[in-house]
């Protein structure tokens, strides 16, 4: 199931970019069966993480490639290329987010890494600091993970106890390797991110799963920044149900492409409506979420919060994409239009100014070929209009 399901999604994947493999009730998401699980407040010296926050700034991700099916990152015809870096660092941007689908072809019977995969993902993490880009590497995209803990149950997924502690071992195994190998990279220069957009519906599997590779990853790799999230694929507003380690070096990321109604149309039930769709309330949303952030992870300097990241946003249009076409309940196709490069532009700039104004780091979705979210024209080599300045303003 999991090969047709992502299939479907290959020609977008900024569809399953935000995890963008997400159902038709992504605005709700998978429901927490938990409140705040952090009533007792523990204030924290985040300067080590605040530091690291500052050097990733404002950033991009290389998305559909290293996440891709495929042995290498060409899976979906987006393979990272050198010079990528280059155009990247040139434009102003601080750092990069790599999404990986490391367990695509890991041996499951020695848990180990695919070699060329490591080799390659090394190569561009190389890159990337040799530019001068700090760089974020995740696991992306595990759908057996998620599955098996209970998410995405609209593909049929349910709890089931013993594949999800298989995977689980598996998956720390993973991580075990991973951060031995990646420790050798400079610590101000790279962040190690547990799991892209969980979906596993119980939050306390959720913070067990996200403190166990914590505690590996601190083992391997003593003194590398370390960024969590929450379930219902990285909801910023879920900070207080999350069980957040008492650790000065890591960063709570977020997701943000609201109104979805505007980023995602022709998708998951949203009309084709261009820019009547259009809102933007970055400002009043990122806000609140740094007042959570403060209010259960507060700085021992009384200022601040655990750091906070964006680790996604963007928009799906621009005048390269053709029809916007929308299927109703009977699965009838409706014909409209795509955000306009104007306002999907604009949009961007408001958001990263919040983000910017909050003190949040950010990377955009994403830079190239990312299903109508990408800034940047693979083939023409050109950004598109309004791009990269809406970031970098």
């Amino acid at each position: 199931m999991i090969k047709r399901f992502l299939s479907a999604l290959s020609i977008g994947c900024a569809f399953w970019a935000c995890d963008n493999s997400m159902p038709s009730d992504y605005i709700s998401g998978d429901t927490p069966t938990s409140s705040n699980s952090n009533p007792n407040v523990v204030a924290v010296d985040y300067s080590l993480g605040r530091a690291m926050n500052a050097r990733l700034g404002r950033g991009i991700n290389l998305g559909n490639s290293w996440e891709s099916e495929g042995h290498d990152d060409s899976g979906w015809n987006n393979p990272i290329r050198d010079s990528d870096f280059t155009t990247i660092k040139a434009a102003g941007f601080n750092s990069v987010r790599i999404p990986v689908r490391w367990q695509y072809d890991s041996d499951y019977s020695t848990h180990t890494l695919s070699p060329s995969r490591l080799k390659g993902v090394k190569d561009d993490i190389q890159l990337a600091i040799d530019n001068g880009l700090a760089v974020v590497v995740n696991f992306h995209h595990y759908f057996e993970l998620n599955c098996a803990g209970g998410g995405y149950s609209n593909y049929g997924c349910k709890y089931d106890a013993a594949k999800y502690e298989a995977e689980k071992a598996h998956f720390l195994k993973l991580w075990s390797q991973l951060a031995n190998e990646l420790n050798s990279f400079p610590d101000s220069m790279l962040v190690l991110e547990i799991l892209n957009e969980p979906v596993i519906p119980k939050i306390d599997l959720v913070n067990q799963l996200m403190n166990e590779a914590h505690a590996v990853i601190r083992t391997y790799a003593p003194n590398k920044t370390i960024m969590f999230e929450a379930n219902s694929y990285a909801k910023f507003g879920l900070i207080s149900s999350m069980k957040l380690p008492q650790d000065g070096n890591i960063i709570f990321t977020g997701h943000y492409y609201e109104p979805y109604q505007y980023s995602h149309q022709g998708q998951h039930g949203h009309q084709c409506l261009g820019d009547a769709a259009y809102s933007n309330s970055a400002s009043e949303n990122l806000m609140y979420y740094k007042s959570l952030a403060k209010t259960s992870y507060p700085d021992v300097n009384k200022v601040d919060q655990v750091p906070l990241n964006m680790g996604e946003f963007g928009i799906a249009g621009g005048s390269d994409m053709g029809t916007c076409t929308y299927y109703d309940k009977d699965g009838n196709p409706i014909e409209g239009v795509w955000p306009s490069d104007q306002k999907k532009a604009e949009w961007a700039q408001k958001t990263a100014q919040a983000a910017i104004a909050n003190g949040i780091s950010f990377h955009y979705w994403g830079f190239t070929q990312t299903g109508g979210f990408e800034a940047y024209n693979y083939y023409k080599n050109t950004w598109y209009q309004g791009f990269p300045q809406a970031l970098l303003q």
